[in-house]
């Protein structure tokens, strides 16, 4: 199961056009000015990442040029952007936010214990202290982009369910069509009426649905059980 959903996270997040979603956007439009701006926060994300290797948070900043790689990667292109890496930079940022607030905290209530030259503590305290507003930025931009992108990516497939609407909602070879082909799409959410007779105007017997799967009506004469006499 681990090894399934790593493998998963690698191909969302870590290599970049290795499948998955990919949407173009219009040179000049609100997702166009977004990414920019994203741009721009992973550029940020990878100069802080720089800052924390040099100021002795090893991992931390390992962690910040991954997450920067990835949200770099996932929107670098407007021809090409992946909503999943930019979701999954969404995440980074959440959790680095997280423990830049905790590791914060421990510095202002003075104890967690640095190590090394006073310039290199000093440092580690500055942007540890910053980080927690950039992180906060980046969600925001981050975010607001992968919501621009669901509701164009939504825009995008209510145009082909209007477009190809038997691909959706079934009809010939589809879902809830009768031509015996394979399943074409899924069937149309929501309530299913049953079939209706209009020359008995009423709903269709049991023996009447299906034209051949349930039987037929019956038309002969009845005869009660027992006694075997006709029933009038």
């Amino acid at each position: 199961f681990f090894f399934q959903c790593g493998d998963q996270f690698a191909r969302m997040c870590l290599f970049p056009q290795s499948g998955g979603l990919a949407l173009a956007v219009t040179p000049g439009t609100e997702v166009d000015k977004w990414r920019q701006a994203m741009i721009v926060v992973c550029s940020l994300h990878c100069v802080l990442g720089i800052l924390n290797l040099i100021g002795g948070n090893v991992w931390d900043g390992i962690f910040d040029l991954l997450g920067a790689w990835i949200g770099y990667f996932g929107c670098r292109g407007r021809v090409r952007i992946q909503p999943t890496m930019v979701l999954c930079y969404v995440v980074f940022v959440i959790m680095d936010c997280f423990w830049a607030s905790l590791n914060s905290m421990l510095l202002l209530a003075d104890v967690k214990d640095l190590d090394g030259a006073q310039w290199r503590q000093d440092l580690y305290r500055y942007v540890t202290y910053a980080s927690v507003f950039f992180y906060a930025l980046a969600i925001f931009v981050s975010y607001r982009l992968y919501k621009l992108l669901q509701y164009e990516w939504n825009l995008i497939m209510q145009g082909r369910m209007e477009q190809y609407p038997a691909a959706y909602q079934g009809g010939g070879g589809g879902v809830s069509g009768g031509g015996g082909g394979r399943a074409s799409g899924f069937a149309a959410p929501g309530v299913v009426n049953p079939p209706v007779d209009p020359s008995r105007g009423g709903l269709l017997g049991s023996g009447q649905r299906g034209g051949g799967g349930g039987g037929n009506a019956f038309k002969g004469q009845g005869y009660r059980l027992g006694d075997g006499k006709r029933v009038t």
